[in-house]
Protein backbone atom coordinates (compact mmCIF):
# COMPACT_ATOMS: atom_id res chain seq x y z
CA UNK A 1 0.00 0.00 0.00
CA UNK A 2 1.27 3.48 -0.86
CA UNK A 3 1.91 5.89 1.98
CA UNK A 4 1.30 9.51 2.63
CA UNK A 5 3.94 11.82 3.99
CA UNK A 6 2.63 13.94 6.90
CA UNK A 7 4.35 17.23 7.70
CA UNK A 8 3.13 18.76 10.99
CA UNK A 9 4.23 22.36 11.59
CA UNK A 10 3.57 24.85 14.42
CA UNK A 11 4.80 28.47 14.51
CA UNK A 12 7.76 27.34 16.63
CA UNK A 13 8.96 24.30 14.69
CA UNK A 14 8.29 21.35 12.43
CA UNK A 15 7.09 18.62 14.81
CA UNK A 16 7.59 15.83 12.30
CA UNK A 17 7.78 14.80 8.68
CA UNK A 18 7.05 11.08 8.42
CA UNK A 19 5.22 8.46 6.37
CA UNK A 20 1.70 7.45 7.45
CA UNK A 21 -0.99 5.19 6.02
CA UNK A 22 -3.99 7.40 6.92
CA UNK A 23 -4.84 10.69 8.59
CA UNK A 24 -8.00 12.13 10.17
CA UNK A 25 -8.25 15.85 10.94
CA UNK A 26 -10.88 18.13 12.48
CA UNK A 27 -11.99 20.71 9.95
CA UNK A 28 -13.63 24.02 10.80
CA UNK A 29 -16.97 22.62 9.66
CA UNK A 30 -16.59 18.87 10.20
CA UNK A 31 -13.80 16.37 9.77
CA UNK A 32 -11.91 14.70 6.94
CA UNK A 33 -9.85 11.58 6.44
CA UNK A 34 -7.02 11.16 3.97
CA UNK A 35 -5.63 8.04 2.34
CA UNK A 36 -3.06 7.72 -0.45
CA UNK A 37 -4.40 8.89 -3.80
CA UNK A 38 -6.50 11.71 -2.34
CA UNK A 39 -7.35 14.60 -4.63
CA UNK A 40 -5.63 17.91 -3.84
CA UNK A 41 -7.27 19.96 -1.10
CA UNK A 42 -6.75 23.01 1.08
CA UNK A 43 -8.91 23.25 4.19
CA UNK A 44 -9.31 25.24 7.37
CA UNK A 45 -8.71 23.17 10.50
CA UNK A 46 -10.85 23.26 13.59
CA UNK A 47 -9.99 22.38 17.17
CA UNK A 48 -9.76 18.69 18.03
CA UNK A 49 -8.00 15.41 17.39
CA UNK A 50 -5.49 14.75 14.64
CA UNK A 51 -5.28 10.97 14.33
CA UNK A 52 -2.76 9.16 12.19
CA UNK A 53 -2.05 5.51 11.52
CA UNK A 54 1.09 3.89 10.16
CA UNK A 55 1.24 0.96 7.75
CA UNK A 56 1.36 -1.49 10.67
CA UNK A 57 -1.90 -0.13 12.12
CA UNK A 58 -0.33 1.69 15.07
CA UNK A 59 -2.06 5.01 15.77
CA UNK A 60 -1.04 8.35 17.25
CA UNK A 61 -3.31 11.21 18.33
CA UNK A 62 -2.63 14.90 18.80
CA UNK A 63 -4.80 17.74 20.07
CA UNK A 64 -4.56 20.53 17.51
CA UNK A 65 -5.69 24.13 17.74
CA UNK A 66 -6.92 25.25 14.33
CA UNK A 67 -4.81 26.09 11.30
CA UNK A 68 -4.77 24.76 7.75
CA UNK A 69 -4.32 21.45 5.94
CA UNK A 70 -3.02 21.03 2.39
CA UNK A 71 -3.02 17.79 0.40
CA UNK A 72 -0.78 17.86 -2.65
CA UNK A 73 0.22 14.56 -4.21
CA UNK A 74 1.30 12.19 -1.46
CA UNK A 75 2.17 15.02 0.97
CA UNK A 76 -0.25 16.23 3.63
CA UNK A 77 0.92 19.45 5.30
CA UNK A 78 -0.70 20.59 8.52
CA UNK A 79 -0.01 24.09 9.80
CA UNK A 80 -1.46 24.56 13.29
CA UNK A 81 -1.18 26.96 16.22
CA UNK A 82 -0.39 24.11 18.61
CA UNK A 83 -0.17 20.31 18.58
CA UNK A 84 0.00 18.30 21.79
CA UNK A 85 0.16 14.50 21.98
CA UNK A 86 -3.13 13.32 23.52
CA UNK A 87 -1.10 11.24 25.98
CA UNK A 88 0.27 14.51 27.43
CA UNK A 89 -3.13 16.13 28.01
CA UNK A 90 -4.12 16.50 31.65
CA UNK A 91 -7.75 15.95 32.58
CA UNK A 92 -7.30 18.24 35.58
CA UNK A 93 -5.84 21.10 33.52
CA UNK A 94 -8.56 20.69 30.87
CA UNK A 95 -11.30 20.76 33.56
CA UNK A 96 -9.81 23.94 35.04
CA UNK A 97 -9.72 25.59 31.60
CA UNK A 98 -13.37 24.61 31.07
CA UNK A 99 -14.41 26.13 34.43
CA UNK A 100 -12.53 29.33 33.58
CA UNK A 101 -14.09 29.53 30.11
CA UNK A 102 -17.58 28.99 31.56
CA UNK A 103 -17.01 31.80 34.07
CA UNK A 104 -16.13 34.39 31.40
CA UNK A 105 -18.69 37.07 30.60
CA UNK A 106 -18.43 38.77 27.22
CA UNK A 107 -19.60 42.33 26.60
CA UNK A 108 -18.80 42.70 22.90
CA UNK A 109 -19.11 40.49 19.84
CA UNK A 110 -15.31 40.11 19.70
CA UNK A 111 -15.16 39.06 23.37
CA UNK A 112 -18.02 36.62 22.77
CA UNK A 113 -16.24 35.03 19.78
CA UNK A 114 -12.99 34.67 21.75
CA UNK A 115 -14.80 33.24 24.78
CA UNK A 116 -16.71 30.77 22.58
CA UNK A 117 -13.44 29.58 21.05
CA UNK A 118 -11.85 29.09 24.50
CA UNK A 119 -14.94 27.17 25.62
CA UNK A 120 -14.86 24.92 22.54
CA UNK A 121 -11.13 24.32 22.98
CA UNK A 122 -11.54 23.41 26.68
CA UNK A 123 -14.45 21.04 25.98
CA UNK A 124 -12.61 19.20 23.23
CA UNK A 125 -9.40 19.04 25.25
CA UNK A 126 -11.31 17.56 28.21
CA UNK A 127 -12.98 14.97 25.93
CA UNK A 128 -9.62 13.89 24.51
CA UNK A 129 -7.90 13.86 27.91
CA UNK A 130 -10.59 11.44 29.06
CA UNK A 131 -9.59 8.94 26.36
CA UNK A 132 -6.27 8.18 28.00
Amino acid sequence: MAELSLVLVTPERTLFDKPVASIRVPLYDGSAGFYPGRAPLVGRLGIGELKLADAGGATESYFIDGGFVQVKGSVVSILTNAATPVSELSRKVAATKLREANAERAKTDEEYAAASRRLEKARKMLALAGKE
